[in-house]
């Protein structure tokens, strides 16, 4: 009996949806299954969907920014045309990065003055001692801010809701568990599999390890006003509309099941205080609190791949914090290999890993 040519994507999550996507775009058959354990994929939910294309600990771009820039606007584009969504999913929110002392003012003022790779994102330094006319008056910045135009935020609820509807409307989405032991060989030729941190005991056994990064998230009211923009100092503050904020996130590692803790709160609402004038701090009101597992690679790289000793499995997994960003050229480079045979990118292949050649 000649098997299927279908798909099976399991895991409905960022990554999930993602896959899924590159497969609707090319016309190929496929179900996606998503575990009765919603909690395998509540980090994408609970993510505030931040792009960012700057780190600022060393003040350089990003992993491969400017080509994980295109093509996730490109992605985002299309899904909220796809889902007659336009304007909803994809959000501009540039960052206003407080200085935390004069070196890092000075490092700012470098990179702009020696054209660094990462100048092409970044504005000049405004509001030294003073917020100044570009930032909120809220905002305490005594070493000034330096503005990041090109970032903003994806509206994950809404993205993963409304492709699930769509999955759901043409009989594809389906609340099954899967690991490697399932038996679908009769019924698809291939898997991919995108669980996240549900993965990670099979994943183990081929020696490929994702770790669970533990995140917590608060939802503020304030009328604090930002000017549409993300306010980042240790943490981000970011507007969602009608004075709601998102604050985030904590990063915790070893631990197995999510919750929500006073220790995670504390750390998000400590890290803002300093730049936030007290008045507007103290009317803070929190609407939610939240927790999720992000699944991490061992090098912040995204794997993506054929899985060893596994005929017709692939993965697209460990797309970490930032997911919205890096996940959309990830989950199209894995569709280039599986349907043309395109080679992946080294920074993102299997290839890469010690575990797999030893």
């Amino acid at each position: 009996m000649q098997t299927p040519n279908r798909t099976l994507i399991v895991g409905a999550g960022l990554s999930g949806i993602l896959m899924a996507w590159e497969l609707e775009k090319r016309g190929v058959d496929y179900e996606v299954w998503q575990s009765p354990d919603s909690s395998l994929n509540f980090a994408s939910r609970v993510a505030a969907g931040m792009f960012n294309p700057v780190s600022f600990k060393r003040l350089v771009s990003v992993w491969n920014a400017v080509e994980h820039m295109e093509i996730m606007r490109k992605t985002y584009l299309e899904l909220e045309e796809f889902l007659n969504l336009k304007g909803a999913i994809l959000h501009s929110s540039p960052i206003l990065r407080v200085f935390p002392n004069a070196q890092y003012r000075d490092l700012w003022a470098k990179r702009l003055d020696d054209a660094h790779e990462v100048s092409i994102w970044l504005n000049e330094i405004d509001g030294v001692a003073d917020v100044g006319k570009e930032g909120p008056e809220e905002i305490i910045a005594p070493f000034g801010f330096g503005i990041v135009r090109d970032a903003g935020w994806v509206d994950l609820p809404l993205l993963l809701n409304s492709f699930n509807s769509h999955l759901q409307s043409k009989g594809r989405f389906f609340a099954n568990d899967w690991s490697f032991n399932t038996q679908t060989n009769d019924t698809f030729n291939r898997i991919i599999d995108c669980r996240g941190v549900g993965a990670s005991s099979d994943l183990a056994s081929v020696g490929i390890k994702v770790q669970a990064d533990h995140g917590e998230v608060l939802t503020l009211r304030s009328r604090l006003d930002t000017k549409g923009m993300c306010i980042n100092r240790v943490k981000w503050l970011l507007p969602r509309g009608d004075s709601v904020f998102k604050l985030g996130a904590t990063y915790k590692w070893n631990i197995e099941q999510s919750a929500p803790t006073d220790e995670g709160r504390t750390e998000l609402l400590s890290s803002i205080r300093p730049i936030i004038s007290p008045e507007v701090f103290d009317e803070f009101e929190v609407l939610n609190h939240e927790s999720g597992l992000r699944p991490a690679s061992t090098d912040r790289r995204p794997y993506a791949g054929p899985v060893p000793g596994n005929d017709g499995l692939f993965i697209l997994n460990g797309l970490g914090t930032r997911g919205v960003l890096v996940g959309p050229a990830t989950a199209a480079h894995l569709a280039n290999h599986m349907f043309d045979g395109t080679p992946l990118p080294q920074d993102v292949s299997l290839a890469r890993l010690k575990s797999l050649r030893d």
